[in-house]
């Protein structure tokens, strides 16, 4: 009887130690990318100290020109939109998403745009690559995180 006492008490203190531990991100990085190959690319990257950077590259007009004009911003977020980042991020479950999509179709996608989303949390990376062209329905959180993140590129990248 005693032994089955210490086991419920052990495991009812090895659930409440569970329940108590924040299940959101911590110390994540989080990083989105979009390019049509040969033409353009924008990157933005989330750092766990709220800095940010967004670089921006347009080869098509460099290869005339001769010269790369990249344009690089960056900067720390304010509490509010860090708290908005991570709330989308969680809320996306990146982690749980397939690793690629819409690249099994066999269209020509020279001219496609791919995006790709890693996150970086406790040492490990999972990355999403998404041909424009896919017939994927997202989920709800996911299409929100990446409309937030573009609008936060436009309105930073002035």
């Amino acid at each position: 009887m005693i032994k089955y006492k210490l086991w419920v008490t052990s495991l009812f203190i090895l659930l409440v130690i569970g329940c108590r531990n924040n299940t959101g991100l911590k110390d994540f990085t989080y990083k989105y990318s979009m390019e049509s190959a040969g033409n353009f690319k924008v990157e933005f990257q989330l750092n766990p100290d709220s800095s940010y950077t967004i670089s921006q590259n347009n080869y098509f007009f460099d290869r005339f020109e001769g010269v790369s004009h990249p344009i690089e911003k960056g900067g720390i977020l304010s509490q509010q939109e860090f708290e908005r980042f991570s709330e989308l991020i969680s809320r996306s479950d990146i982690n749980k998403m397939d690793d690629t999509y819409g690249f099994e179709e066999k269209e020509n996608s020279d001219n496609s745009i791919v995006y790709i989303v890693e996150l970086i949390e406790n040492g490990e990376s999972k990355y999403v690559s998404i041909n424009a062209r896919s017939r994927q329905d997202f989920p709800k959180a996911f299409t929100e995180l990446i409309e937030y993140t573009n609008d936060y590129i436009n309105v930073n990248l002035r």
